[in-house]
């Protein structure tokens, strides 16, 4: 391959990552945007990584119930009450038919499955703003698509919003 050919090839390789990024940043901003606010029950763990910085390692409770449950797919069905609280109908392999049902896609991590991510990072020394997560806040979108957005409290405020 010569020089120019060469060059060719890294100038079409840069365009289809950044594309690909692109297009990536754009649909979890439309999620941001548009999704709607689905709250899971948390299950804190220990806030601190010295390697990573300050986060709070996250279980859901929800999780339990998946495992505890004898169904099989690939999206939590959950039920979302007026306040935005999620409590999980079941498990399926498609988006479910009900329109009042919230579909959130599982994600497998050490061998179970489970709806969220596993830790929530913030800025060095506000772990105890923190400290009082009782649910995590995402925006849910659609296709099942969830992003963990914010902690609330047990009185479903947003923590660590109201820092001087």
């Amino acid at each position: 391959m010569n020089a120019k050919s060469l060059r060719a090839a890294l100038a079409a390789a840069f365009v289809l990552v950044t594309a690909a990024a692109l297009y990536a940043v754009r649909d979890n901003e439309r999620t941001l945007a548009d999704g709607r606010v689905v709250l899971v029950h948390l299950a804190p763990v220990d806030p601190r990584s010295l390697m990573q910085g300050d986060y709070m390692a996250l279980r859901y409770a929800i999780d339990n119930e998946i495992l505890r449950s004898d169904g099989e797919g690939h999206y939590a069905h959950l039920a979302v009450d007026a306040e935005g609280r999620a409590s999980l109908v079941g498990i399926g392999d498609r988006l479910p038919d009900d329109p009042a049902l919230v579909a959130m896609k599982l994600r497998s991590r050490d061998g179970r499955e489970t709806i969220g991510p596993n830790a929530f990072f913030f800025q060095e020394g506000r772990a105890g703003d923190f400290s009082a997560a009782q649910w995590g806040e995402f925006r849910v979108d659609a296709n099942g698509k969830a992003l963990l957005t914010h902690l609330r409290g047990e009185d479903l405020v947003r923590l660590g919003e109201n820092r001087r």
